[in-house]
């Protein structure tokens, strides 16, 4: 009896270990990063499998290289559709300069050499009670697939599934039609049908980046206020709301302009082309121009815009030509949004009787922002930090409110266009800080529709 306690007891304890030492460290890190991660991950049940199986060496390199993937996982699938979407986003980050890479470098390094410990002092009490292997730990696999299949995800994760789900997609096209978000679009709802005659010729669907729906009503009412001046002076009407959002910016491209959101390689798919508003409104006439401040290889506009309808487009590489100022941060850095607001005014006043459909993508708010600490700043921002909000939220706000002011007031200005326009978030901004991230919410973005009187 007493031989069966201790064996008892040794089982639990290894399932314990087993259970602690791969997850730990992100258990650690999760109050200060914002992680998308079971409180589990069952890859390393599986992979501990290995351990009687192949070279010690491999095994601790299996171990770390998918320790690492996990990290990858956890800090992006929040934003991301699936595995290769973030590859491509990897893959295209501008150059990050010197002071950058060896701050991140340094940490995952940090990362790494905790990982090699941790795994070190598995294989130490391995070699006493023998925990890594398939008939020990068969029971919590069976149990770890249990809860991830009955969509205990936040219990047990499973990140190696979008890969496999990702390869199914590419592979089995038509297999990933089952995959596609319907969340609805304020765009379609604003613009899908034909205005009434004497509406205006002129409108405009502009994205505006990381903008989110603010947790404190009183600081949204504050950052949207320059916009109702317009109200004030009996030039437009303005309605407001609310859209679901998943994701980041390429996914609220396509949810704005479809309604759904779905793979990058399905966008020219027939479906597509008929939800597409922009499709939509060369049928009814109009002449569709996209706008965005930033190259157009990144999110490979240059290739889906032109599928989604646009039928002339401006990207940096076009707008240089005008000798234009460049605004934000070295990652992203491109043409100023309030200098596209000048521009995307001037050219609707440029064939006052064409009907046109303008598209623009906003940039400067892409993080990692620019700070600002002029005086005008610290005066927004002073009675906001006495209620708890957070820095990175206050920059936010603030830049995104003074967007909104020169937009409204060259709106305001004799011989601007009487444009109907729509500005909607694309997604929250996608903060790293759990702090940050709980002063938007998590799955609905803003809208705000300008109607000219």
């Amino acid at each position: 009896m007493e031989m069966q306690k201790q064996k008892i007891g040794k089982w639990l304890l290894g399932a314990l270990l087993i259970l602690v030492v791969p997850n730990c460290l992100f258990w650690i890190l999760e109050p200060k990063v914002s992680l998308s991660r079971g409180v589990f991950v069952a890859e390393y049940l599986l992979i501990a499998c290995l351990y009687p199986l192949i070279n010690r060496k491999l095994f601790i390199t299996i171990w770390i290289l998918f320790a690492v993937y996990d990290l990858v996982y956890a800090t992006s699938s929040l934003f991301f559709m699936d595995f290769m979407e973030m590859v491509h986003a990897l893959a295209k980050i501008p150059e990050l300069a010197l002071i950058d890479w060896l701050k991140w470098g340094g940490l995952l390094i940090l990362f790494i050499l905790i990982i090699f410990t941790l795994v070190k002092g598995l294989i130490r009490y391995e070699a006493s009670y023998r925990i890594m292997h398939l008939r020990f730990l068969w029971p919590l696999i069976v149990l770890a697939g249990v809860v991830f299949f009955v969509s205990k995800k936040e219990i047990v994760s499973v990140p190696t599934w979008s890969v496999v789900k990702a390869v199914q997609h590419a592979v089995f096209v038509s297999t990933a039609k089952h995959n596609i978000d319907y969340l609805g679009s304020a765009a379609k709802t604003v613009f899908w049908q034909e205005p009434a005659a004497a509406a205006t010729n002129k409108e405009a669907l502009i994205l505006v980046e990381s903008w989110g729906l603010l947790t404190d009503q009183k600081l949204h009412s504050d950052v949207v206020q320059p916009l109702y001046e317009l109200v004030q002076n009996h030039q437009y009407t303005i309605r407001e709301g609310t859209a679901s959002y998943k994701y980041l910016t390429q996914a609220g491209e396509f949810r704005e302009l479809t309604g759904c959101v779905f793979h990058y390689y399905l966008v020219r798919d027939k479906w597509v082309k008929d939800s597409s508003l922009l499709i939509k409104k060369q049928e009814q006439g109009y002449h569709v121009i996209g706008v965005h401040g930033n190259t157009s290889k990144f999110y490979r506009r240059n290739v889906f815009w032109p599928v989604l309808g646009v039928q002339e487009m401006y990207f940096i590489e076009q707008l240089n030509t005008l000798q234009l100022p460049l605004c934000g941060s070295n990652e992203f850095r491109g043409i100023c949004d309030t200098v596209i607001n000048t521009w995307l005014l001037n050219n609707m006043n440029r064939q006052p009787d064409r009907k046109e459909f303008y598209y623009w993508v906003t940039l400067n708010t892409h993080l990692p922002l620019v700070e600002v600490h002029d005086e005008a700043y610290n005066n927004f921002a002073r009675q906001w930090k006495e209620q708890g909000i957070t820095e990175n939220t206050l920059q936010m706000a603030y830049q995104q409110k003074g967007l909104f002011r020169d937009l409204a007031g060259k709106l305001s200005k004799p011989g601007s266009p009487k444009a109907h326009i729509l500005l909607v978030g694309d997604h929250a901004p996608p903060f790293i800080d759990p702090a940050d991230r709980k002063m938007y919410d998590a799955n609905r973005v803003p809208y705000i529709e300008l109607i000219p009187n």
